[in-house]
């Protein structure tokens, strides 16, 4: 062997096991399998691996950690909700530590299994992908207490946390109808199915409006940029209301929209979604759906805090918790409502 100290890491590669089932295996203190924990011991005892006994008494000594995996830190939203979710967690003892996967889903793996390695209380994971990140919430609920959240990986053992983004667009659709917007006027700018947030608004616009425009990107201000660019080249611009899929598309039609020489509400009306983070940088302010996040923190915290018994909230591993989000007037879609009490989903 090299003449470095042996690291955990070396176990793992030499047992053909994952970080996390090694480090499992070595805490010995969760359920595995018995062939499984033999075969990383005997690789410790083989390598003359040595547990670093002050590290981990360091460990010990402070306060638990939660790991929380984002697909990006470019898009001010996901930066909002890991500010929001850091600062319940810190008042209940919790620290918080945060993976951006940058887009990419090996790179979203690699740092839920760098949360595993350091044997964290809980992972809380908003997946790149609906499908492709599959095996990474897995692989986590497997080893600890995993939560989901904003976005659903469907077939997976881990609670899900999140906003109705149906009822959501039925607010949008609401409000529209109550300033007699023609449903042929109504254009849906929203990001591809790789995220159930993105599926579910899009069903969600579709149920209402089944004979709109629909245009899909990414959840980005480039792409919100490019559709108002579209638009204008088409004609189909003036006098539409553009519904967006998050308010960073949102942020990005107002400022395509402008670069063209339009004005918003005077000449289109442009309805956002989040309502946290972008919406902040939004001129005109924006009308908006917002997601109740301070319920969706407490939900996880209590989950986090209760090892996945929340109250009233799960019947299972990978059970869902949604909460109804509120819309928000402003004068990019001019005359919306004042927001309301954000509450539970009913069932």
């Amino acid at each position: 062997m090299p003449d470095r100290r042996t690291t955990i890491k070396d176990v793992a590669a030499h047992a053909g096991v994952s970080l996390a089932t090694a480090s499992r295996a070595l805490s010995g203190n969760r359920p595995m399998s018995e062939e499984l924990r033999a075969r990383v011991l005997a690789s410790a005892q083989e390598l003359n691996y040595r547990v670093n006994l002050l590290g981990r008494a360091l460990r010990q000594q402070r306060h638990p950690v939660v790991g929380l995996s984002v697909p990006d830190l470019e898009n001010p939203f996901f930066a909002a909700l890991a500010e929001h979710l850091s600062r319940t967690l810190r008042g209940a003892g919790f620290e918080l530590l945060v993976s951006s996967a940058g887009g990419s889903v090996e790179a979203e793996a690699e740092g839920v299994q760098a949360f595993l390695g350091r044997q964290v209380h809980a992972v809380v994971i908003i997946a790149c992908d609906e499908s492709a990140s599959a095996r990474t919430v897995q692989d986590a609920s497997s080893a600890t207490l995993t939560v989901q959240l904003d976005r659903r990986v469907d077939g997976v053992d881990a609670a899900y946390v999140g906003c109705d983004n149906r009822h959501g667009m039925d607010l949008v659709a609401d409000h529209l109808r109550r300033q007699a917007v023609a449903d042929s006027k109504v254009v849906f700018v929203g990001a591809g199915a790789e995220s159930s947030s993105a599926r579910e608004r899009l069903q969600g616009f579709l149920a209402h409006f089944p004979g709109s425009r629909t245009m899909l990107g990414s959840f980005s201000l480039d792409w919100g940029i490019r559709a108002a660019e579209q638009l204008v080249e088409e004609g189909r611009v003036a006098g539409s209301t553009l519904v967006a899929a998050a308010d960073i598309i949102a942020l990005g039609l107002i400022s395509g929209l402008r670069g063209q020489g339009y004005e918003v509400p005077g000449d289109v009306r442009v309805v956002g979604f989040d309502g946290i983070g972008p919406a902040a940088f939004a001129h005109p302010p924006l009308t908006t759906v917002r997601q109740p996040v301070e319920q969706m923190c407490t939900e996880i915290l209590q989950l986090v805090s209760t090892g996945g018994d929340a109250s009233g909230s799960t019947d299972g591993p990978g059970s869902s918790r949604l909460f109804w989000p509120t819309l928000v007037g402003g004068p990019s879609a001019t005359g919306g409502p004042r927001p309301t009490e954000a509450r539970p989903a009913p069932g």
